[in-house]
């Protein structure tokens, strides 16, 4: 079952400059809560490890079993319209299960300097939700997207 997330944000930067940071899959996986490892490969593609934030989940009876789970994602731009939009897409596995992740961003420049970013978020966690239910899978995955725009829109306003 696919989780769907869709959202908007401004930030106080020119297109130009949340261009460039959008544009680089090191910097914009490094936004992703609990990263352990970012491999850049000779493609451009991103292969990243990183532990399960479940801090997001009200089931605390599962929260220190699912704390210690890695995810193993590999991830890369399926489309790049430089200033514009674009498509990532991002497969691998958590506790051994597939999940892939497709992400659709679109930037528009407004009238005071800023800049509009708005993101569609497709994500199936395959067997997680089956295992866990899928009312927790899909808190979880909220709270880690949450978290993910958060320090992304950070990054994005610093470079402003």
């Amino acid at each position: 079952m696919l989780i769907k997330i869709s959202d908007k944000f401004v930030v106080k930067a020119k297109l130009e400059d949340v261009w460039s940071i959008v544009s680089n899959m090191p910097e914009v996986v490094s936004c992703f809560p609990n990263v352990q490892k970012i491999e850049t490969l000779s493609d451009g593609s991103v292969k990243v490890t990183f532990r399960v934030d479940v801090s997001g989940a009200e089931d605390k009876s599962l929260t220190s079993y699912l704390s210690r789970i890695t995810g193993k994602m590999d991830v890369r731009y399926t489309e790049l319209n430089p200033m514009e939009s674009l498509n990532v897409n991002a497969k691998g596995s958590i506790a051994g299960t597939k999940v892939f992740v497709n992400l659709s961003v679109s930037l528009s420049s407004l009238p005071d300097g800023s800049t509009q970013v708005a993101y569609d978020v497709e994500a199936d966690a395959g067997m997680l939700a089956k295992l866990f239910g899928m009312g927790l899978i899909q808190k979880i995955i909220e709270s880690n997207a949450s978290a993910f725009v958060q320090k992304f829109r950070r990054i994005l306003e610093k470079s402003g």
